[in-house]
């Protein structure tokens, strides 16, 4: 019946169509914006929730509560899956009201459930425990992209695709891959904490393995694929600090990005910037350390 009023009535009024049949005019609006490969696939993943529930529904006769209700019922077993499918549902019905389908969009008015944080923050000490771990245990290119994620502060797929002619100029050029942001981070950019500086790090990576195009690459000389970094991180965490026992899930690899920020934070580098953010506030989400410092003794300098 509703795909008999969908063909019908819809021929009046845009409202009266489907979920479905919006989803196909949105996903060619989302694949128009300037985003990441990786970004449009997660987000093609938010809709299929949107659309397994509210595909068949005239597009019109969908209000805030069907909206919530879905939500809600993804929030129960997957937060972060909920967050992004009403973020995702916020914007489709907001294309829908600009392309006059619908004059309100029942998603806006929905709050965001609280997100529950559950990954551990890394602290130095960890970090160097995990590091001593890797010299010893790891195929060589596992130390050295320790020491790359926390002197560069960048994110797996970034590290994954670094390169020895990226280094030019004094610099090293980093194109981001999740968001596209172009950095230049000075060579002579040094971590107090461990003292390394992006170009000694770099020199550390040259000889290490055949090949030279790579800054980590397997004993062949091919490049590693991303999930290896993270595989590779868990095996030396484990290794150096067994398996994890506590409440919250332990730090990943991500987590040498968090540290990096607090550590450079400290030393008075602009983070904002080297982690490539547009706004500050997610910089500051970056530098709260989830309680890790909570029992150490904070000195007011003068």
């Amino acid at each position: 019946m509703s795909r008999i009023l969908s063909a019908t009535l819809g021929r009046i009024s845009p409202k009266y169509r489907t979920f479905s049949e919006w989803t196909d005019v949105y996903r060619q609006i989302v694949e128009s914006r300037s985003l990441s490969d990786k970004t449009i696939a997660n987000r093609r993943n938010s809709l299929k929730y949107l659309v397994g529930e509210l595909g068949p529904r005239s597009i019109g006769s969908i209000r805030p509560h069907d909206v919530a209700q879905l939500t809600r019922r993804i929030y129960s077993e997957h937060p972060s899956t909920a967050r992004r499918v009403l973020i995702e549902a916020r914007d489709a019905f907001s294309e829908a009201v600009a392309y006059g389908w619908i004059h309100t969009n029942p998603a806006a008015v929905i709050r965001h459930h609280p997100s529950r944080v559950t990954r551990l923050r890394l602290s130095i000490a960890d970090w160097q425990q995990i590091y001593g771990y890797a010299q010893s245990s790891c195929p060589p290119w596992v130390s050295r992209m320790l020491v790359l994620a926390l002197v560069t502060g960048q994110r797996r797929s970034d590290l994954q695709k670094m390169r020895f002619d990226d280094v030019r100029d004094g610099f090293l050029h980093v194109q981001q891959q999740k968001t596209g942001a172009m950095l230049r981070l000075p060579l002579a950019l040094r971590l107090d904490a461990i003292d390394v500086s992006i170009k000694e790090v770099i020199e550390s990576c040259r000889d290490y393995a055949k090949g030279s195009d790579y800054l980590l690459r397997k004993s062949t000389g091919k490049q590693l694929v991303v999930a290896s970094l993270s595989a590779r991180f868990e095996d030396a965490r484990e290794g150096a600090m067994g398996l994890h026992a506590g409440s919250g899930s332990p730090p990943s690899l991500h987590e040498c990005r968090s540290l990096s920020e607090r550590l450079y934070r400290k030393q008075g580098v602009d983070t904002k910037t080297l982690l490539g953010h547009k706004h500050q506030s997610m910089t500051d989400a970056y530098n709260d350390d989830r309680g890790l410092s909570a029992a150490e003794w904070k000195t007011l300098e003068l």
